[in-house]
């Protein structure tokens, strides 16, 4: 049974825990002291879906103004993107609606889910999940809340939206979904400073 591919994004505004759920999800670690992500990460991993694997190819996104022109040439190759906020800061919440307009302009078949990160401070917590599944449901997204400390829904997330991806698509065009699309031909380890190069394929 081949292998399928997917290209998932996680953006949102810097220090929310893009790179601790990404690091948790791929290494089962969690980062006590991380630095700001600079430019764009890498990291995939292998999940079976229906039993058929599947690459999860992770591109972790600075959160940075700066970077923003980086971030966006990314959404055209994504299959998927995960908006990621940090739930004990109401900007970072506030701020999602810029990321989804920024991925808007990209195709409308990628899948996105919006996550509430860092459930493990319940007491600092400033928006609640009647707030987020409420803003979600209005844009028609589904959403989750995760830590990426203690690992609750860490794996749920990543499963989730590789099985929107799939789900009722066709075995021809699952085995095209990389067909007309291009990535970067990378190794497993975390590339800081990532540039994109369309003329490479994603697997």
């Amino acid at each position: 049974m081949s292998e399928i591919c997917l290209n998932l994004l996680l953006v949102g505004d810097s220090m929310v825990g893009k790179t601790s759920l990404l690091l948790k999800f791929t290494d089962g670690n969690f980062p006590e002291n991380h630095m700001a992500t600079i430019g764009v990460e890498y990291k995939d991993k292998t999940i079976k879906i229906n039993g058929r694997p599947v690459k999860l190819q992770i591109w972790d996104t600075s959160g940075q103004e700066r970077f923003r022109s980086i971030t966006q040439n990314f959404y055209r190759n994504a299959d998927g993107i995960l908006f990621i906020f940090d739930m004990t800061s109401p900007e970072s919440f506030y701020h999602i609606k810029d990321w989804l307009r920024d991925s808007e302009t990209s195709d409308s078949e990628i899948k996105r889910i919006i996550v509430g990160n860092k459930l493990d401070l319940e007491n600092d917590r400033k928006i609640d999940k009647k707030k987020m599944d409420h803003y979600a449901e209005g844009k028609n997204i589904k959403s989750y809340e995760v830590s990426a400390k203690s690992g609750k829904n860490v794996e749920k997330i990543f499963k989730e939206i590789a099985e929107l991806i799939i789900k009722n698509k066709t075995e021809e065009e699952i085995h095209s979904l990389h067909g007309n699309k291009t990535g970067r031909n990378v190794s497993t380890s975390t590339i800081s400073y990532a540039k994109y190069d369309k003329k490479k394929k994603c697997c």
